[in-house]
């Protein structure tokens, strides 16, 4: 049951009751020292480079009257090579209707299952493999969400009257997720209409085995895709995006990740990957590491990371090399962090 909850926490986002908690604020400031280490025979002239950033966020849910919930979330952040700016992550009025409740608004929506690659994430489209993890910044939409005690529909309207974008993220696109959970299994189905990418629609699932075991898996097919190139997207036939892997607990406090997926719209080379990732935690200690292959391009990316989070303080440090074509450009790169919680 243990396993059940941690993996539901990492794998499965997306499906949130409307909020009934009482009212809350908090306020967060954060400290960081980031550098880059540049491969010098890049072609490109990208040199060393490193900057300190300080950043605030202010989050909080107002349970307002007739039944509508109001949350918000706004990042502001300050570097020394930067000009500031100030962002506006989320900004969402929901009410409840019927057995489920409408969203307004602009609203993080992360769907799917997996650790580094999600097929099925068609509307928040988030990075999992940042080394720099911040905070993601929401996607305007309508939606509405209806529950059972062991499933849920999820309608959404992304991105009202945009059309098609510059980026598939910021597409307008019509979204339909369905959810249910039986025993020790979870499962899901997604359709997606957009100008860009036609019809979409895939399944995935995630399921416990014993104490320790995890599989999942996901696939995604496309009407049609776009393919970075580097430079701008560029328009294909059919595709594709695959994922299959697990997580193994042990009672010793180990976790272990692994997995393989295909993504049809990444840049050549990049477009099959291997991961295993370790992390070991003990109380507010965690310490971890994982190694991508990219099988096409023969390329290794590592990572390592450490946490400590004695409340209200949090501090980490991530670093991460890559080998192969992967550090044609670039090398290296770290990331330095201090935060403290209000």
């Amino acid at each position: 049951m243990r396993l059940r909850i941690a993996t539901a926490a990492l794998l499965a986002l997306g499906a949130t009751p409307l909020a009934q908690a009482e009212d809350s604020v908090q306020f967060t400031t954060r400290a960081q020292y980031e550098t880059r280490g540049a491969n010098l025979a890049n072609p490109y002239r990208v040199r060393d480079w490193e900057h300190a950033v300080a950043a605030a966020d202010l989050r909080w849910q107002w349970d307002a009257p007739w039944q509508t919930a109001v949350k918000g979330l706004v990042t502001a952040r300050a570097a020394g090579d930067e000009e500031g700016r100030l962002t506006l992550n989320e900004l969402s009025f929901e009410r409840a209707a019927g057995s489920g409740f409408v969203t307004v608004g602009k609203k993080i929506i992360s769907w799917d299952v997996g650790y580094a690659f999600r097929p099925l994430d068609v509307v928040q489209q988030e990075d999992r493999r940042a080394l720099n993890v911040t905070n993601l910044v929401g996607v305007p939409l309508l939606a509405y969400e209806r529950f059972t005690a062991d499933s849920a529909l999820t309608f959404v309207w992304s991105n009202p009257g945009r059309g098609k974008a510059d980026q598939p993220r910021g597409d307008e696109s019509l979204a339909l997720r369905w959810y249910a959970s039986a025993d020790a299994r979870d499962q899901y189905a997604v359709l997606r209409v957009s100008q860009r990418n036609g019809v979409e629609g895939g399944v995935s699932f995630s399921q416990v085995h014993g104490d320790g075991l995890e599989l999942h898996g996901s696939i995604l097919f496309q009407q049609r895709h776009d393919t970075w190139t580097g430079t701008h997207w560029e328009q294909q036939g059919s595709g594709a995006k695959a994922l299959a892997g697990l997580t193994w607990t042990t009672e010793s406090k180990w976790m272990m990740v692994a997995e393989a997926w295909a993504d049809r719209t990444a840049l050549k080379g990049q477009q099959h990957n291997v991961l295993l990732r370790e992390e070991w935690r003990d109380g507010d200690l965690a310490i971890g590491g994982d190694v991508l292959w990219q099988t096409q391009s023969g390329s290794r990316i590592v990572s390592a990371s450490v946490a400590w989070t004695p409340a209200p303080w949090q501090l980490s440090a991530s670093v991460r090399r890559y080998g192969g074509v992967a550090g044609y450009v670039v090398r290296s790169a770290a990331v330095f962090t201090v935060q403290r919680a209000f």
